[in-house]
């Protein structure tokens, strides 16, 4: 059940984290969400280090309990799927959060010390 991919040119699901802060503090209320560019009562697909995630399929949101350590990628409806997220926990009581995004060289970067 590995994550299928993409034909170029495709329009790709938007895969966000809000806050949109990694690593995530333990015990801090994030939500997944996944959008794409049909319609909105149709059938969002998740997977999980490139497992199927059944119990999760039809969610457009996965709360913060639900979710684990690892890469996240989502398929919304109408669109293909998403580029990978990835997500990361800390238990440090003094951690530099980056947005879960790929950078490229130039880009601006915002970070954010939590404590």
């Amino acid at each position: 059940a590995g994550v299928p991919c993409h034909p170029a040119g495709a329009q790709l699901s938007q895969l966000t984290l809000d806050p949109p802060w990694v690593p995530v503090l333990w015990g801090e209320k994030v939500t997944l969400s996944c959008r794409g560019s049909g319609e909105p009562g149709a059938t969002t697909t998740w997977w999980h280090n490139h497992e199927l995630l059944q119990w999760a399929q039809g969610l457009r949101h996965l709360p913060s309990t639900q979710l684990r350590r690892g890469t996240y990628r989502c398929r919304g409806p109408g669109a293909e799927i998403s580029p990978p997220l990835s997500l990361s926990f800390s238990h440090e009581s003094l951690v530099l959060q980056v947005p879960p995004r790929a950078l490229l060289e130039g880009d601006e970067l915002w970070l954010r010390c939590r404590h």
